[in-house]
């Protein structure tokens, strides 16, 4: 069995290819690079001809969720090669395409993608698929992507599990430790290949969402009126927010048309007897300019409004802010902080998404920027998941290139973190590009050969 992990060694433009020794190739998320703040992203992979020769002859490719540095170059995947996706994730990236066409500038893309997703094939959680000799089980996780999940691939009598973007503070986030319990799962697994956004981080808001969710009751008892800026496909996020106002104020639950969508669509998703995502039609409006009952309804019993920066959006804002009074009114942000950090001056720094914010600061409104907590595992998690799961090798991946893995890991598993080429026990791992050897080394355990990375025969 050969695994060849595409870009490990950066956070997104995800790539896991995997051959077995007769020859069956699948592929486990085709992701883009992320965009550089406001800009453009770049990726040498982003055409049907470098896709073709990437992927060659692959039978299959799974996506673990929609994030676009997971998934997006699905749409220069060759006709006739199945791809498969959580069912709901379908749904939604439809629904975005769909929504996305009636923009001019947006159209034709829009359009391609929505034609490359019609003979999309869709799994379903604990349902193996059999891709030839390979054989893929897909488990639902905790993340900040509606229908995300982990992948158990067996392949030559080998078993890899893939975590795609996990964390276990979500509301579902005990849920990858109990299936590595039901299924045991634990000390069977060869590699292990997982994500490790948050190895570097150590400021990083880890609050449960149920703690989010108190946050946001309070925000909605203080401020008669609140914007919210965040992402339309968090389920864990609509779920806080909606239950927040439906326990405290009861306010009236203002989208636009593909929000409502949206929510409508994990809402039918919703498992019986869960208490999660059961949005009801219980004070949810779609926005609608036109409709002055609407405006003397906001102005009158106040509002929680779910708002994204678009000129659409925009256009709403300059209708509805005249009438809010400063006092009265918060915008809260609730997506990463380096997207509107203008001190740090990152790479993930976005001036439109600034300036769209601080339009509200210039008018004297409350702006809070802490409500909000990672879609990604923690430190805490990552060892948990390690320890549990018990497996021969370690494969971190989607990790920032200098983010020591090893390093938070009891030194047993330290052992076992493989970042550079291995061999053994007919297990075959690459990378591509090859990783960069890392000052501390904890692979010397292995035995580290001059060309910088760990061969073991």
């Amino acid at each position: 069995m050969k695994i060849t992990i595409h870009r490990g060694n950066q956070i997104g433009g995800c790539i896991t290819e995997i051959v077995s020794s007769k020859g069956t190739r699948i592929f486990v998320d085709l992701g883009h690079n992320l965009p550089k703040g406001d800009q453009e992203s770049e990726d040498e992979y982003a055409s049907e001809k470098a896709i073709a020769d990437l992927i060659g002859d692959a039978k299959a490719i799974f996506y673990t969720h929609m994030h676009g540095d997971h998934v997006e170059l699905f749409q220069y995947v060759p006709d006739g090669i199945n791809q498969y996706i959580g069912p709901l994730a379908l749904k939604i990236m439809r629904a975005k395409y769909d929504h996305m066409s009636h923009a001019d500038e947006l159209k034709e893309n829009s359009l391609k993608c929505l034609k490359k997703l019609g003979p999309f094939k869709t799994y379903w959680k604990g349902r193996p698929i059999s891709i030839d000799d390979i054989t893929v089980t897909p488990f639902q996780v905790s993340h900040s992507s509606a229908d995300s999940y982990m992948l158990k691939i067996k392949c030559d009598g080998k078993t890899i599990l893939h975590t795609g973007d996990f964390r276990g503070h979500g509301y579902m986030g005990e849920g990858i430790y109990k299936v590595i319990d039901k299924y045991h799962i634990a000390g069977q697994v060869d590699v292990l290949i997982t994500e490790g956004t948050n190895v570097d981080n150590n400021g990083k808001s880890m609050r449960p969402e149920s703690v989010l969710k108190e946050e946001f009751k309070g925000v909605f008892q203080q401020y008669k009126n609140t914007f919210i800026i965040c992402s339309s496909t968090d389920a864990d996020r609509l779920e806080s927010i909606y239950s927040a106002n439906k326990e405290s104020v009861q306010r009236p639950f203002i989208v636009d048309t593909y929000q409502k969508e949206i929510i409508g669509l994990i809402a039918q998703q919703a498992e019986e007897g869960r208490r999660l995502y059961h949005f009801g039609p219980y004070k949810i409006y779609g926005y609608d300019p036109k409709v002055e009952k609407m405006d003397y309804m906001m102005r009158r019993h106040g509002f929680v409004m779910l708002i994204r920066r678009s000129e659409k959006f925009q256009s709403y804002l300059d209708k509805i802010l005249p009438f809010c009074k400063a006092e009265e009114t918060c915008l809260v942000y609730s997506q990463y902080q380096g997207y509107i950090d203008k001190k740090k001056g990152g790479t993930a720094f976005n001036q439109d998404l600034y300036d769209f914010v601080d339009q509200f600061r210039k008018k004297g409104f409350t702006i809070k920027e802490d409500l909000h907590t990672s879609g990604h595992a923690s430190k805490q998690d990552l060892v948990r998941l390690c320890e549990q799961v018990n497996p021969k090798v370690i494969v971190p991946i989607h990790k920032d290139e200098k983010a020591d893995f090893a390093s938070i890991l009891p030194q047993e598993l330290q052992r076992r973190v493989c970042e550079y080429e291995y061999s053994k026990d007919e297990v075959d791992i690459y990378f591509d590009p090859p990783q960069r050897y890392h000052a501390s080394c904890w692979c010397e355990a292995m035995g580290a050969t001059a060309k910088g990375y760990v061969s073991i025969r």
